[in-house]
């Protein structure tokens, strides 16, 4: 079982490893978890997190017929180099799906903003180019 749990710890570490290197990706940059202009952003926490759960969770998945006995003899649960390899790209690919859902909530409540507002070409500029948090800024500033 002490195995079990030092393997674990190291897939969540690989994981946190993907999830982080995701951070410095988009506009994210490293800020903690907020809620702005009415739109959570999970910051590099929240980022990490999902990675680290992803990472655990594909890693169990491939060991579910050692872990849980499947009536035959089975080899000991052992954590090879390409499975921690393989942890920090899920990790990292979970993180990015995670990211993305978050931007693309703040798009659409961009979309929605604009909507209501009369056409502004600077702000439409704006939305086409920035950010997705300053597209919702510039949705937000429109008359």
């Amino acid at each position: 079982m002490h195995d079990l749990v030092v393997d674990l710890m190291a897939v969540a570490v690989c994981g946190a490893l993907g999830g982080f290197v995701n951070v410095f990706i988009g506009d994210s940059g490293l800020h903690l978890p907020v809620i702005e202009q009415g739109v959570f952003r999970p910051g590099y926490i929240g980022v990490v997190i999902v990675g680290i759960v992803a990472s655990v969770g594909a890693w169990l998945a491939t060991q579910t017929s050692v872990l849980m006995g499947n009536f035959a003899a089975s080899p000991p649960v052992t954590l090879r180099l390409s499975e921690l390899s393989t942890a920090i790209l899920v990790g990292f690919g979970g993180a990015r799906w995670f990211k993305s859902e978050v931007e693309t909530t703040i798009f659409r409540k961009t979309a929605t903003v604009a909507a209501s507002k009369s056409a502004d070409s600077e702000a439409a500029a704006t939305i086409a180019a920035g950010t997705p948090i300053q597209a919702l800024t510039a949705a937000n500033k429109m008359r």
